[in-house]
């Protein structure tokens, strides 16, 4: 005979809400990353800014700090023709590789109040460049390719809203860009391809 307070087979009690994952939540994109010693300095600089500033928030790790060179789509799954079409369109790209400075800092707006990213606002003539190439090379390929382009790391996701402010120049060399699978509400990236700027 069952005792009253036996628990139930099969029964679970959730006490908080589980995370949404977007509807299309697989995400193909171009990235550039600094290399593992610009990370680390990126990531300390902007623990320093939002200690002057009394920043509270979500700061982004080292190995996840990158500036996003064209989103080419999101899906419900991931779609091999797209991450094929994608590819080939890295392989038409040629160019040296180049410099990128930082030498501002700021807040985006949009989205969520209390997810305003920081950004550090990239510079540098050849990253136009290579935007513009890859992405009328996207189109040779089939996919869409976005013809505006604000370069920019994300440090942080917070609150409070920082107007634009000069800071001392962070600089990186390009040597590369890199196709991610992004799993979105995850937070994790595949690497798809990586090619290098060789000119």
């Amino acid at each position: 005979m069952e005792h009253a307070n036996t628990p139930t087979q099969g029964t679970f009690e959730f006490f908080q809400e589980l995370p949404v994952r977007p509807k299309r939540p697989e995400r193909l994109v171009f990235m550039l990353f600094p290399n593992a010693e610009t990370s680390v300095h990126i990531e300390r600089f902007g623990q320093w800014f939002a200690c002057q500033n009394h920043l509270t928030g979500t700061q982004i790790r080292p190995e996840r700090l990158h500036i996003s060179l064209h989103h080419v789509r999101d899906d419900r799954c991931l779609r091999t023709k797209f991450a094929y079409a994608a590819k080939k369109a890295a392989e038409a790209v040629s160019m040296r590789p180049f410099e990128v400075a930082f030498r501002f800092i700021t807040s985006f707006e949009g989205g969520r109040p209390h997810r305003r990213p920081l950004v550090l606002l990239g510079e540098g003539d050849a990253m136009f460049d290579l935007h513009g190439d890859l992405g009328a090379a996207m189109v040779e390929n089939g996919l869409r390719a976005a013809t505006q382009f604000t370069p920019h790391m994300t440090l942080s996701y917070g609150p409070k809203a920082i107007p634009v402010q000069s800071i001392e120049p962070i600089r990186f060399m390009v040597h590369e860009f890199v196709l991610i699978h992004s799993e979105l509400g995850l937070g994790r990236y595949n690497v798809l391809g990586r090619w290098s700027l060789k000119g």
